[in-house]
């Protein structure tokens, strides 16, 4: 592996009772670029020997070790895990381990001593109970960065989306339809589509709320009262920006052609079609943040912990991305 422009990833070790530990060590040797886990090395090592996966560890202090000694080893920085772990078998007591791995990772970000950090798959059920008020990686990393304007992207080489409102319940997505809100939204995906992917004109899209974006406002007033005067504002800014598109339609063939990326009114409006285009390819990038955070885009994988056949495919690229980004 060459050390592209001295890029270094850092991975955090997600649920150790899912399916992290397996793609971590199925991801190394694979990436573009060298990366290190914060993990246990002694459970890295057991599930090794359990799925039957062939793994030289090296554990470092510091990540700059993990440049030298990535060709031959998988490096990890060392964190302790709750000893009764089992694969496929959630455990409370790793809560607080799983939060340490994620927030050294950022401390190195901030730091500068990492290009980007890549989080592995969490149970925000589990977490939840152990920190009151998680609703997620994303909105943890927002606060741990004392960001307030932050989005999610989801991305693949097909596809970009951005669901504007996140993980609440379907029935609260309209009271969180905002002028203010949704237009920081759009500038924000404008300014990384020019920033984080070099597109010098990006061309964004807006789907609407209502089916049929509202129906002239007989199936709701939001795209008349909300949406398309947002979208009338941005555009006198500068932005190229179009919408709000019908979201039954929004992501036909020469759509995905003719946009950059789509700005969606809510999380499976948004999912669905990039899982659909490409589910293993699929990562997790988060707007807004001081530092480069990916993810692959799926969860802990419990059902599947024991058996070897999980696929590292969507880790290897948000370990890409990361240091694309």
């Amino acid at each position: 592996m060459k050390n592209n422009n001295k890029k270094l990833i850092a991975v955090t070790m997600g649920d150790p009772s899912g399916i992290s530990t397996e793609i971590i060590i199925k991801s190394w040797k694979k990436t573009a670029h060298d990366f290190f886990v914060i993990h246990d090395p002694d459970y890295i090592l057991k599930v090794a020997n359990k799925l039957k996966l062939k793994v030289k560890i090296k554990v470092i202090s510091n990540p700059e070790e993990a440049h030298g000694a990535f060709k031959n080893y998988l490096p990890v920085l060392p964190i302790e895990i709750d000893k009764s772990t089992k694969l496929g078998k959630p455990n409370y007591n790793n809560s607080k381990n799983i939060f340490h791995s994620i927030d050294l990772a950022v401390k190195l970000a901030k730091k500068k001593k990492v290009s980007g950090i890549v989080t592995s798959p969490i149970s925000k059920e589990i977490l939840s109970k152990f920190k009151k008020n998680f609703t997620g990686h994303t909105e943890y990393l927002a606060k741990l960065d004392k960001k307030k304007n932050f989005g999610m992207m989801l991305l693949n080489k097909k596809l970009k989306v951005v669901p504007f409102t996140t993980h609440i319940p379907l029935k609260n997505v309209h009271k969180y339809i905002k002028s203010k809100p949704l237009e920081s939204a759009i500038k924000l995906l404008n300014s990384s589509l020019k920033k984080n992917f070099n597109i010098k004109k990006p061309k964004i899209a807006v789907t609407g709320l209502n089916p049929h974006s509202g129906d002239g406002g007989l199936l709701g007033k939001e795209e008349q009262k909300i949406i398309l005067p947002v979208i009338k504002k941005t555009r006198k800014t500068g932005i190229s920006i179009s919408g709000p598109l019908s979201p039954d339609s929004a992501f036909q063939k020469k759509n995905l052609k003719s946009y950059d990326a789509f700005l969606c009114m809510y999380h499976d409006q948004a999912l669905i079609p990039i899982k659909t285009i490409d589910f293993e390819n699929t990562v997790n990038y988060t707007l807004g943040l001081s530092f480069v955070r990916t993810s692959p885009d799926h969860g802990t994988g419990y059902d599947i912990a024991n058996k070897s056949v999980a696929s590292e495919r969507s880790l290897v690229s948000a370990i890409n991305y990361a240091a694309k980004i």
